[in-house]
């Protein structure tokens, strides 16, 4: 179903995508890291087939819904654009920004996972391997997140394509996402190319990483150290307080913001306490290492 969109798509947008893909230049290089595996022109066609359909869908929609509540003609008709072009502008600049997102998400699983997968590579490596046996084992480890999609990536250049480990290593540091696996892999090609020792390599960089890695781990926990401080004051000391105060006062009489001090009290409550304890732990959510 997603192959046939992809070639109506192109069937119908493709002159207009080979017109503008040029002008979106970052477009392929997202591409290219986020593993989407599409090629740029499809990918532009897409997106404005996509852009289209919702065009005209919003156009619709939004015109039945103001037609149906006995609005002018002109009224309908304006108001169905402006949401039509409000909705397609958004779907193409999502789709546009998309495989930045995905090359994001995965620069964020290699830079976590790579310590780990770097020890796992030393330890292997102890037993004199070549680099290719090395990550064939990695690739059967999904554990390790893209780390191990890389290496599966790096085995099948080798296998299928026909390339020398080392071809296949520099190919791989042009596609990652990820600066530091990048630099690491160009550590490996330099060992090939050189002649020099892969165990010590790797054992330098095993202890390198999981010294950064703990490094990491330790401003994670003085920063949620600082944030159970910050949830002590905001979230817990400060609405007992809130509540303390509003009971007097209820007692006095008198209003809050032109509320009732008792609708006051339930709105902070049921409301805004909840409400900034949702986002606090979202907060705390989006921040923590994906590695815990």
């Amino acid at each position: 179903m997603i192959d046939k969109y992809k070639e109506v798509s192109s069937r119908i947008f493709g002159g207009s995508a080979e017109r503008i893909e040029d002008r979106l230049g970052s477009l392929e290089t997202g591409l290219r890291k986020s593993n989407l595996g599409i090629l740029r022109r499809t990918y532009v066609s897409v997106m404005l087939m996509t852009s289209f359909l919702s065009f005209v869908g919003m156009f619709l929609a939004t015109s039945t819904f103001f037609l149906f509540l006995n609005y002018s003609p002109l009224y309908v008709i304006s108001m169905g654009l402006v949401v039509a072009v409000a909705s397609s502008v958004s779907v193409f600049m999502f789709m546009y920004l998309y495989p930045v997102k995905e090359s994001r998400s995965r620069s964020k699983s290699i830079r976590n996972n790579l310590p780990f997968a770097i020890n796992h590579m030393s330890a292997i490596a102890s037993s004199r391997v070549p680099p290719y046996v090395i990550f064939k084992l990695l690739a059967e480890f999904d554990e390790y997140g893209e780390i191990s999609t890389e290496a599966r990536k790096i085995v099948r250049d080798v296998d299928v394509f026909g390339h020398d480990i080392t071809t296949a290593l520099k190919q791989a540091s042009i596609r990652t996402p990820s600066d530091e696996f990048q630099e690491f892999l160009g550590g490996l090609v330099s060992i090939e190319e050189t002649g020099g020792s892969l165990i010590d390599f790797l054992e330098v960089q095993a202890e390198e990483a999981m010294f950064d890695y703990r490094q990491m781990r330790k401003r994670y926990m003085d920063a949620l150290s600082t944030y159970a401080d910050f949830y002590t004051a905001v979230l817990i000391a400060a609405p007992l307080l809130m509540v303390a105060v509003l009971s007097v006062m209820s007692m006095v009489g008198g209003e809050v913001f032109g509320m009732e001090i008792r609708d006051a009290i339930s709105l902070g409550i049921y409301g805004a306490i909840p409400l900034m304890n949702v986002i606090f732990i979202s907060f705390i959510h989006l921040t923590q290492p994906e590695v815990v």
